[in-house]
């Protein structure tokens, strides 16, 4: 009985100490995990002290109404770049067309230099920090009407980096003017001009510049009329009374998709022309049918130029579509002009042949089909 109690015992220690064993190993794993995330907890609120520190430090003694390096000899120099999401509501009769882009701007402010921890790179600032740094006053000299995105919060992201330099974007949606030359419409290629200038400092204050590439287009873009190809960016730097101003430009070039023009206007023109050859085969005296047929024609084709004139701008020179439109209109009605100049002869000939029979005392009223074919084939 003593030795039954006695193994209980001993069975129980050991099982007490093993759990107590289990428990301390359990509470030491606890306890470093919490440790490491007090750590990490730790260093995050010391990143996030730092980076305040740095923006209190360079906006307490930053005015934003000057430029870099103003009164200065050297201009400050802001690379452009613009990355182009979407492009659409292009209208040949209003001369516009609309795009979307991420408009990027970089440029160095020597006012905005900080020392940082190696593990800070740049600071990332909120919209409403952004109203205190100096921006260039980039300005499009070809819109007509743009704006900026603000949904859910304004669409701009700027980045400082220790040396000074900013990076600037904004998300921009814009109509812009595009003088288009039709004469080979709809067979065209277009250029429209985009170009942005500083406007309200001097080219020896602020320079505009294009990063390379100028503009780049998101993947996947597609208009239904035109294919956009590879732009060509410049500079335009202009004279006005006031002074040098600095001034960049690119080219958006487009070509025009024609699969809707050979639908819709030159397969039925041609259709058109076709149906008006038919009247060919008729007989002379099928007078209604071949004027009717002829009149039809004629009305279609005009309808149908009418219709190709509206889908442009009314310009004062002839265009490839109006070359097309006048030469079907000049194939039906001379459809028109050769039955009445059958008909005519037809008459004549009707006419001279009663004068020889009346001539050789034939009375035309009772003469067959032979003799009508005799007279009318002698010479």
């Amino acid at each position: 009985m003593k030795q039954n109690y006695s193994e209980m015992l001993l069975t129980t220690l050991t099982i007490a100490i093993c759990i107590h064993q289990n428990i301390a190993t359990f509470d030491r794993t606890v306890c470093q995990s919490f440790n490491r995330t007090k750590d990490n907890t730790r260093v995050e609120g010391e990143d996030e002290m730092i980076r305040e520190s740095i923006t209190k430090n360079i906006l307490s003694r930053y005015d934003k109404r000057y430029p870099p390096r103003y009164n200065s000899e050297i201009p400050t120099e802001v690379k452009v770049q613009m990355y182009v999401v979407g492009v659409f509501g292009i209208d040949e009769s209003e001369m516009k067309f609309s795009m979307s882009m991420y408009l990027r701007q970089n440029w160095i402010d020597p006012r905005l230099k900080f020392s940082a921890p190696p593990e800070i790179s740049r600071i990332e600032l909120d919209h409403s920090i952004q109203e205190c740094i100096w921006v260039p006053d980039l300005s499009f000299m070809t819109d007509m009407d743009t704006k900026i995105h603000d949904v859910t919060v304004p669409n701009k992201m700027m980045f400082l980096h220790p040396n000074g330099f900013v990076s600037y974007s904004l998300r921009v949606t814009g109509t812009f003017t595009c003088f288009m030359q039709l004469q080979t419409f709809p067979f065209d290629e277009q250029s429209c001009v985009l170009e942005m200038e500083s406007y309200g400092f001097a080219a020896s204050t602020v320079s505009l510049r294009w990063m390379e590439p100028a503009m780049t287009l998101k993947d996947g873009i597609v208009n239904s009329q035109f294919t956009i190809k590879a732009s060509k960016s410049y500079t335009c730097d202009k004279e006005y009374p006031s002074g040098n101003y600095t001034c960049i430009g690119v080219n958006v070039n487009l070509k025009r998709q024609y699969g809707f023009y050979l639908i819709q206007v030159y397969a039925p023109s041609a259709l058109i022309v076709v149906l008006s050859w038919v009247s060919f085969w008729l007989n002379t005296d099928a007078i209604p049918a071949r004027v009717s047929l002829g009149i039809l024609t004629v009305l279609s084709v005009s309808t149908n130029g009418h219709f190709s004139v509206g889908l442009t701008q009314r310009v004062s020179y002839v265009r490839a579509i109006d070359v097309w439109n006048v030469v079907c209109l000049l194939f039906v009605f001379g459809a028109m002009i050769e039955y009445a100049y059958v008909a005519m002869i037809e008459r004549v000939e009707e006419r001279r042949t009663i004068e020889r029979m009346k001539i050789m005392g034939i009375n035309h009223n009772i003469f067959n089909e032979q003799v009508y074919l005799h007279f009318i084939m002698k010479p």
